[in-house]
């Protein structure tokens, strides 16, 4: 009989396996691209095996992020962060698994939520331009734009994913925080 530890090092050995397989693939081409066939000769593992562990490479990619996401953010249940803290611990680790950041980033390339952040970018380019601001294209400016872009996105996703009761012109209000912002600094 197998005892228990050597098991779980092998069912261990084989997420890591087919984990650093599909990374390594999704370094070559888009995660569309990929098949579980591919993932599978990469990594040495029968594809018997592959669906032992894993419904199909959705499962494998979502698990594998998980795993990520498990070792990379203890830390921040660990020790409280302050939000800048967290914001550069997420940088930090974006930027240690960027291939797979980039992927994952840029695979929704043509979603609603990226289709709106381009065009609420380019309105307020616009926006700032007519309005005088000399140093539009300034990396400050950018990123404010960007981050006043992800909290509009972010709130809206939030307030439609959970129902919230609360008119849209309320909201609105509520996050008109941001007209306080001086994009002219």
């Amino acid at each position: 009989m197998v005892n228990k530890t050597n098991k779980d090092l092998r069912v261990r050995r084989t997420h890591k396996l087919l984990y650093n397989a599909l990374f390594d693939l999704m370094e070559k081409s888009s995660f569309e691209q990929i098949t579980v066939k591919q993932i599978c000769d990469l990594a040495m593992v029968h594809r018997t095996t592959f669906y032992t562990h894993f419904q199909d490479k959705f499962d494998l990619l979502s698990r594998a992020v998980r795993q990520i996401a498990e070792e990379e953010f203890k830390n921040f249940t660990e020790v409280p962060l302050t939000p800048f803290d967290n914001f550069r611990e997420l940088f930090s680790i974006a930027t240690k698994h960027k291939p797979l950041f980039s992927q994952l980033l840029f695979e929704e390339r043509d979603s609603l939520r990226n289709l709106l952040r381009k065009d609420m970018g380019a309105g307020l380019l616009r926006y700032l331009t007519e309005n005088g601001f000399t140093e539009v294209n300034s990396i400050e400016i950018q990123i404010k734009i960007e981050a006043y872009i992800g909290a509009v996105l972010g709130v809206f996703n939030w307030w439609m994913e959970n129902n919230i009761s609360i008119d849209e012109e309320d909201l609105y209000k509520k996050m008109n925080i941001f007209s306080e912002w001086n994009f002219a600094e």
